[in-house]
């Protein structure tokens, strides 16, 4: 292909003369910029970079001339130097503001930090999340409120972000302020949900670490039990009049709160706290008030409370001989699928765990069964171990025997 041809309105070649030094000074001064739109940068193109490269097509009068145009550009950019300081004849000089015509624009960009891996900051939003879900897992693991601050579970956290310590809450943090939101937005759900609903109330009472009596007040709802308030007990009195006054307080501050109605009241049937469920429905008849059967059932049920004894009895004698343990181990192991289950020990006060470890030894029935009738002389021998008392002896063989 041919090298372009600019032509002029009537059709005719634009013969362009780039030795004429006019050319030079039209390109320079016209409206439309020269190269980059600049003058100094034609004269630059013109005249080469410090003299080196100059354009090869321009002629050596253009070459005079642009020289010459640079020569007083730079005259100009001294005059106005020197202008910039005024002699005054009362006084010393005067500086006055140089007029700046160009602006220069960096167009440079500016280092953007990138963070990877471990070391991606957390948002606002996502440290929110994370002390949340901090009380979260203290309350579900039952955990103490300082182990966010301890060193060792810090230095786990930072091996998942190198960041971690920005979001993690202090012990301060999860019992203060995060447990005090979430008992507040809790709340809120709670009587929401319990409103015109008709609730049977359950009060029992325990020590605390301190020893100090705590009373728990319960509300059962469809089947759901929902903790509502814990009352510190320890100056209160336990003769029944006083007990019945703290229950009708505890049922009115329920309904006002929750906007339940209380149908029922249950709690323990000994003591004080007999005496004031009885007073309770005599001054409030339309509540049903039963004692607590669990807490009843094994002084009511005489045939039960014996099966209770020995089966108390049965799982204390296993855990306290190790030997015979173990050859009880072995043997469930034996048996597919060989899980070993545990003996599981009732705590006094708290019946249910009776229903928990009556029911393991009922599942662990069949293996022990096998255990007695093909290793009986071992769990004997287990039994008596390296006793050498005639009488001793005898004793510890008998018991296992019994058992």
């Amino acid at each position: 292909m041919g090298a372009a041809i600019e032509l002029d309105n009537d059709g005719n070649p634009i013969t362009l003369n780039l030795s004429s030094e006019a050319w030079v000074l039209a390109a320079c001064d016209a409206g439309i910029g020269s190269v980059l739109g600049v003058k100094d940068s034609m004269i630059a193109h013109i005249l080469g970079k410090s003299g080196n490269k100059p354009c090869p097509n321009a002629s050596a009068k253009a070459h005079k001339t642009a020289k010459t145009m640079k020569n007083r550009g730079a005259k100009r950019v001294r005059d106005e130097s020197d202008d910039d300081n005024e002699v005054s004849e009362d006084g010393p000089a005067k500086k006055t503001r140089k007029l700046h015509t160009k602006v220069q624009k960096t167009f440079k960009q500016s280092h953007l930090k990138v963070f990877c891996g471990i070391d991606i900051p957390f948002t606002a939003n996502q440290k929110k999340v994370v002390e949340e879900q901090f009380l979260c897992a203290t309350i579900s693991a039952n955990l103490p409120f300082q182990w966010a601050e301890d060193p060792e579970v810090i230095t786990l956290f930072l091996l998942f972000r190198s960041t971690a310590v920005n979001v993690m809450p202090s012990q301060k943090q999860i019992s203060g302020p995060l447990l005090n939101n979430a008992d507040k937005a809790l709340t809120k759900r709670l009587k929401q949900f319990l409103k015109d609903q008709y609730a049977v109330m359950a009060s029992d009472g325990w020590k605390n670490g301190s020893r100090d009596s705590i009373n728990g007040v319960n509300l059962s709802v469809e089947g759901k039990t929902y903790l509502i308030d814990l009352i510190l007990a320890t100056a209160h009195k336990k003769d029944g009049e006083s007990i019945c006054k703290a229950f009708e307080e505890m049922i009115d501050k329920a309904e006002d709160d929750y906007g339940v109605a209380i149908v029922a009241f249950c709690c323990d049937n000994n003591g004080g706290s007999q005496r004031g469920r009885k007073d309770l429905v005599l001054k409030r008849p339309w509540l049903f008030g039963p004692p607590c059967c669990a807490h009843q059932y094994f002084t009511v049920n005489e045939e039960a409370a014996e099966t209770a004894e020995e089966a108390t009895n049965l799982i204390g004698w296993v855990l306290n001989h190790s030997h015979v343990h173990l050859i009880f181990n072995e043997a469930q192991q034996e048996i597919p699928p060989g899980k070993v289950l545990a003996f599981l020990v009732a705590n006094m006060t708290r019946w249910t765990t009776h229903f928990v470890a009556f029911n393991q030894l009922f599942d662990l029935k069949d293996s022990m069964q096998r255990t007695v009738i093909s290793s009986r002389e071992e769990i004997i021998s287990a039994q008596v171990g390296a006793e050498k008392n005639r009488l001793k002896k005898a004793k510890l063989e008998e018991d296992a025997v019994t058992h």
